[in-house]
């Protein structure tokens, strides 16, 4: 029999509640919600605003350039603006520049932006030998705004200099090297590589030297003060003999380009890439052309380069990676012209498989010539999975840059009308086609093709290479042009 429990100390009651009950709630309830909505409202009161607007500092030189956002002018720089935060497009315009625009996304923090305009008209200087009686073989931008000038001199030999156009375009010899091959200045300027004809057997135990074949690649400080010259690489055959030589964007590898074959009717062109640390060189391609020496563009990344190759039949614009997949982009002549002096080949800002390139345009033979009586040239956007790409703007030009925020830009020739002056001008071009003229290039102007363009987009500068006839052969004329609005003369 289970023990009984004592009574509860307390009565529960179960039942309707009372009217005062019901009173005695409702006014708990009410007290609790005035309360909460006077808590609400304090937190409220105290925190801190929430931003509607960003600070945006905007400056540019020269100063006094007309401010847009998004299409609406705001002011004048220097100029600091109260704009809502997130992506807009800023264009900065001022007389003799070309307009700007910028793609800015505005954190709540704000933002400082200061835009170097370019001119209009450029400051144009034609680039001369160093030294009397040399010819200016070839001129390459490093890595800190100087020009790396390759001189020829009478007899063959080769010299390396340096152009500072920072420092009153001073003249400044690497070291004392004096090849009788192509030479090439590493992008950060501090060595020098070059082709050397070696010593070679006779056949029968004698030694002599081969005066019209380099078999060898090396290596020479810039500073005449550093260590001695060290020898890279050696063709592995007689049968080949080395060309020309370029440095890739990474500075530890070279492109070296050889000729194959004593026949010239059955010459070929081997491509391989050098490795200068290890002095592994990796072949890459071999051509059925020649390439034209100094004509290479390379990607941002380093691993495609773009050239002309040419026989006697045409000229083309061709593309080789470094893992040697080869791919023949376009025609720039049929008559055996040795083609521009520099590839027309520009990539897009984030890389990948995105170029444009220039070529003759894709037309029936006979259907059609520029101004200057030539077959007209034009841009061809390349986009997987189409390797040949579409054509963009009609015959704006030959020589493309696709700058960092997007804007493709193309140098071209125009003849206007019958009996006027070819002249160069830079162009803006749309994808969708629309070529609107940015600036005029008070230079002379060539052929529709014998003429390229090498960008250093940091420094705002520009090296024009234009062909010329010479009786030692192909020879090239050198423009340098500055676009800062600060460049002098």
């Amino acid at each position: 029999m289970r023990p009984s429990l004592p009574p509860l100390p307390i009565t529960i009651s179960l039942g309707r509640p009372s009217r005062a009950e019901l009173l005695v709630l409702g006014g708990a309830l009410l007290l609790l919600a005035a309360a909460a909505s006077l808590l609400v409202s304090w937190r409220q009161a105290t925190a801190p605003p929430q931003a509607t607007t960003a600070r945006l500092f905007v400056s540019t030189t020269p100063p006094g350039a007309r401010v847009l956002i998004d299409g609406q002018q705001v002011g004048t720089t220097p100029s600091t603006l109260d704009v809502a935060p997130g992506p807009h497009d800023l264009t900065l315009s001022a007389p003799h520049a070309i307009d700007d625009t910028e793609h800015v996304d505005l954190g709540p923090a704000g933002a400082t932006l200061d835009v170097v305009l370019w001119r209009d008209r450029p400051v144009i200087r034609y680039l001369r030998p160093a030294l009397p009686g040399a010819l200016l073989a070839d001129a390459l931008f490093l890595d800190d705004g100087q020009l790396a000038l390759s001189l020829l001199l009478p007899g063959g030999e080769r010299q390396a200099w340096t152009l500072a156009p920072e420092d009153h375009f001073a003249l400044h010899r690497l070291g004392e090297l004096a090849p009788r091959a192509p030479l090439a200045v590493r992008p950060d300027g501090q060595d020098v590589a070059y082709l050397a004809r070696d010593e070679l057997t006779d056949g029968s135990g004698g030694l002599f030297l081969d005066r019209d074949r380099a078999t060898s690649v090396w290596l020479v400080p810039a500073s005449p003060s550093a260590a001695a010259s060290q020898r890279l690489w050696v063709v592995p055959t007689q049968e080949e003999a080395l060309v020309d030589l370029v440095w890739a964007p990474d500075g530890r590898h070279l492109l070296l380009v050889a000729r194959q074959g004593a026949d010239s009717s059955a010459t070929r062109t081997s491509v391989r890439s050098l490795d200068i640390d290890t002095g592994v060189a990796t072949d890459l391609a071999s051509l059925p052309s020649e390439i034209v020496p100094g004509s290479y563009v390379w990607s941002p990344d380093g691993h495609s380069v773009a050239f002309i190759v040419h026989t006697a039949q045409l000229a083309a614009v061709c593309l080789l990676s470094d893992a040697g997949a080869f791919r023949y982009l376009g025609d720039l002549g049929h008559d055996g012209l040795a083609g521009p002096p520099v590839a027309p080949v520009a990539w897009a800002p984030e890389g990948l498989d995105r170029l444009v390139y220039g070529a003759l345009l894709r037309q029936a033979p006979g259907t059609g010539t520029s101004a200057l009586g030539q077959q007209p040239v034009g841009l061809y956007l390349v986009e997987p999975p189409d390797v040949l790409g579409r054509q963009l703007g009609g015959d704006a030009g030959l020589a493309p840059l696709w700058r960092p925020d997007g804007r493709l830009l193309v140098v071209g020739i125009t003849g206007g009308t019958a009996g006027a002056t070819p002249a160069f001008h830079l162009r803006s071009l749309e994808t969708h086609g629309a070529v609107q003229d940015l600036a005029t290039l008070d230079l002379p102007a060539p052929g529709t093709t014998s003429y390229g363009v090498r960008w250093d987009l940091p420094h705002a500068r520009a090296l024009v290479v234009t062909n010329r006839s010479s009786g030692d052969g192909a020879a090239h004329d050198f423009w340098l042009l500055d676009f800062r609005s600060d460049a002098t003369a």
